[in-house]
């Protein structure tokens, strides 16, 4: 009688089963997540694909890793401070499981190299933290036809999560994007980015603090984001992406135009939403 022999992926993947299906488990060997941005969330996001046993990741990033990273991002440590976030992503997520196939681009995603970065993809990611590039990604994986997921951390404690399939609401639609519709001209890129200044003001009347709001918009502070903020909404990403690839009736994800909305100071921390009347407003997630 053969021994059959148990592979690496095997053995990484056991305690899956009785939660998912061996099929369930076996569609997610065969897909690929396209992760744009290794940060906070991102590299949280990444580390959870490879432990689900996703069988090909690709990280997106030109970014490397530094000191003002180490709160939050868990790709980074004192000994990765210089190198780049995809190349780490890569080395990270193979040394979690070997028997996957992780491909870290170091490089900036555009409206020039979004295709061809983000085809074959099953489910691309946004973990961006530009407005403009945003936009980018979302619109080329409608074009490829390929579901995309959206996050947004906001101070003090806030994010949100959906997923936007091709054939329903798209990204700037659902969430009050000025650029709809537009060619994304100067001015337009312009209008996008300002978006984000409103959404600090917004945190301030939220609760985050009013002089990380003025250093903000005066330019001299970066967004504020604390660790389990981030881990939550890479955590609720990764399981939306897991939805999605595994496609099991009941288990559905969170589409737009509903959100998926955390405020971590509420005692209701996560839930689904529908958008209010009049729509989402960008400045508010």
């Amino acid at each position: 009688m053969a021994v059959v022999t148990e592979s690496v992926y095997d053995r990484i993947v056991a305690s899956n089963y009785g939660v998912l299906t061996r099929k369930e488990q076996a569609r997610l060997r065969r897909s690929q997540v396209c992760v744009v941005g290794a940060g906070g969330v991102g590299g949280q996001l990444a580390i959870q694909c490879a432990r689900l046993g996703i069988g090909s990741i690709r990280v997106i990033d030109d970014d490397h890793f530094e000191y003002s990273n180490l709160n939050r991002q868990m790709l980074s440590t004192t000994a990765t401070i210089g190198r780049p976030k995809a190349l780490i992503a890569q080395e990270h997520l193979t040394a979690i499981n070997p028997d996957i196939d992780v491909d870290g681009i170091v490089t900036r995603l555009t409206a020039d190299n979004a295709a061809e970065l983000l085809a074959d993809a099953d489910v691309v990611v946004d973990c961006t933290d530009n407005l403009v590039s945003r936009v980018i990604v979302h619109r080329s994986a409608r074009a490829l036809l390929i579901p995309s997921v959206w996050i947004a951390v906001t101070p003090p404690f806030r994010g949100a999560v959906t997923t936007f399939v091709p054939h329903g609401t798209d990204y700037e639609s659902a969430l009050g994007v000025p650029s709809a519709g537009l060619q994304l001209t100067e001015d337009v890129r312009v209008t996008v980015t300002a978006q984000k200044d409103g959404r600090a003001r917004r945190s301030v009347e939220r609760g985050a603090l009013a002089e990380w709001g003025e250093g903000y918009l005066a330019g001299r502070l970066s967004w504020a984001v604390i660790s389990p903020v981030a881990g939550i909404i890479g955590i609720l990403a990764a399981f939306e992406a897991m939805k999605v690839l595994i496609a099991r009736p009941g288990l559905e994800p969170v589409t737009a135009p509903r959100l998926t909305v955390v405020d971590l100071a509420s005692p209701e921390m996560v839930r689904a939403c529908e958008p209010p009347s009049g729509g989402w407003r960008y400045e508010e997630l």
